[in-house]
């Protein structure tokens, strides 16, 4: 486990040492997973830098000082699985995924949750925008590999570089409908489609572009749940196609 989950895990539990002294917390954790107690002190102040703790001098002196989690810091340890402020957690369950995750658009969710634990609530969607544009491409490829002839529009639309992400994905969703029955369960659902469809517009012709569009905290904390499931579904969808069309 990293250590700057250990350190809010530990603070989390019960009457857990706290203490900001020597050798208190620091040494207490480092004893735990067999690291440098400076290792937890970067770690601390890092999580100070994130806003998820804090020290409460509660009228002591500076060695009974105690560290604390913020109410984000609460929401980080016990929030879902898809809990943003909970970056490590959420980029290992995403990356060990099976079939694997694009590792150019893991990349681009990693810049995605930076800019929302630093409150860039713009910059986090249209990251999440890019890594969509990234799935969503393989995801169209491998469907006009296993098509071929019958996919036209769609590798016409791959293969011209002015056309608009929303016209590649729209050209995708028209291949995909009538296929839906027929694909595994789960993968063609609707309601998934539509949240990529929505994400796509708000995030990449809307907050990509210079028009003054904002994104608040609640929004963007909604992309980075939707953004995760279906970034997974799309992933299993290409795997499907690749499959079919005979590609590793």
């Amino acid at each position: 486990m990293e250590l700057p989950r250990r350190i809010l895990e530990h603070l989390g539990r019960p009457h857990a040492e706290s203490r900001f002294g020597h050798p208190y917390l620091a040494r207490t954790i480092a004893d735990e997973v067999g690291c440098r107690p400076h290792l937890v002190w970067e770690a601390l102040w890092g999580l100070v830098g994130e806003g998820l703790v804090y020290l409460d001098p509660a009228g002591q002196g500076p060695d009974n000082w105690q560290w604390r989690l913020s109410a984000t810091g609460i929401k980080a340890i016990s929030g879902g699985a898809w809990e943003p402020r909970d970056q490590e957690g959420y980029l290992r369950r995403l990356r060990s995924y099976s079939p694997s995750v694009d590792a150019v658009a893991v990349a681009y969710v990693a810049e995605a949750l930076n800019a929302f634990n630093a409150r860039c609530y713009l910059a986090t969607s249209v990251m999440l925008g890019v890594a969509s544009e990234r799935v969503l491409d393989g995801l169209a490829q491998a469907l006009v590999d296993a098509k071929g002839d019958s996919a036209k529009k769609l590798r016409a639309a791959l293969g011209n570089p002015r056309t608009s992400q929303l016209t590649r994905f729209t050209e995708l969703r028209k291949q995909l409908e009538p296929m839906r029955p027929n694909l595994p369960e789960g993968l063609g659902d609707t309601l998934t489609l539509d949240a990529v469809a929505d994400l796509l517009r708000l995030t990449r012709n809307e907050a990509g572009h210079p028009t003054g569009a904002t994104v608040d905290e609640d929004t963007a904390y909604t992309h980075l749940q939707m953004a995760a499931r279906y970034i997974q579904k799309m992933t299993s969808l290409e795997a499907f196609f690749r499959a079919q069309a005979g590609s590793p």
